[in-house]
């Protein structure tokens, strides 16, 4: 896995308000440092301090360990941190996730008939759901739910790839995310990442 201009992280340090985890994202890479755009205004950290990053892609999760080298702010909130040396893969899935248990909803194909749903875990490829609605293995289907973090997603498309009955009236369903833009699914991604890192710290 290479690091990438672009590439969304989380970062976090005991010494940046008291352990936050911070979205941040990769602004340059040169064969000495990393520069990182850090989207919170008058953050101060100072050089040598220790900093832990995680970040992805469709494959695994990774962490790293660096260090701080100089910062650009408070206008800025640019962190130069070292190259690192060593990259630890966290999960090796194509895609990691998490639970949630959360409502939403389930509709049919064209948007437009719809139950309630409750979607116990996601992840970058498809949720884990139960409804008293009664789908068939290969039928498409239509999601809208919000994430604990407050993001909204709406008639998002899905596969049922698989059914179980999980007592009368009452079906569990693992579907698949369909034709997802990958904006979508890199705010689930990182959204993912940052409750992983916080079951990480429990």
């Amino acid at each position: 896995m290479a690091l990438k201009t672009q590439q969304g992280i989380v970062i976090y340090s005991p010494a940046i308000i008291q352990g936050e985890k911070l979205q941040a994202l990769i602004k340059q890479i040169t064969p000495e440092y990393i520069t990182i755009i850090i989207p919170i205004n008058n953050i101060t950290i100072e050089k040598g301090v220790d900093i832990f990053i995680n970040f992805w892609d469709n494959q695994a999760t990774y962490e790293f360990k660096s260090k701080s080298l100089s910062s650009k702010g408070p206008a800025e909130n640019l962190l130069n941190i070292a190259r690192p040396t060593t990259l630890t893969k966290v999960f090796n899935r194509s895609f990691p996730r998490v639970v949630i248990k959360t409502g939403g909803q389930i509709f049919d194909c064209q948007g437009l008939k719809s139950h309630q749903c409750l979607i116990y875990d996601i992840s970058g490829g498809g949720v884990l759901l139960t409804s008293i609605t009664n789908k068939k293995t290969g039928d498409m289907v239509k999601l809208s739910f919000s994430l604990p973090d407050g993001e909204i997603y709406e008639q998002v498309g899905g596969i049922i790839v698989w059914k179980k009955e999980k007592k009368e009236h009452l079906f569990t369903y693992g579907i698949e995310f369909d034709k997802l833009s990958e904006i979508r699914r890199q705010k689930i991604i990182t959204f993912i990442n940052s409750e992983i890192v916080k079951q990480k710290d429990k």
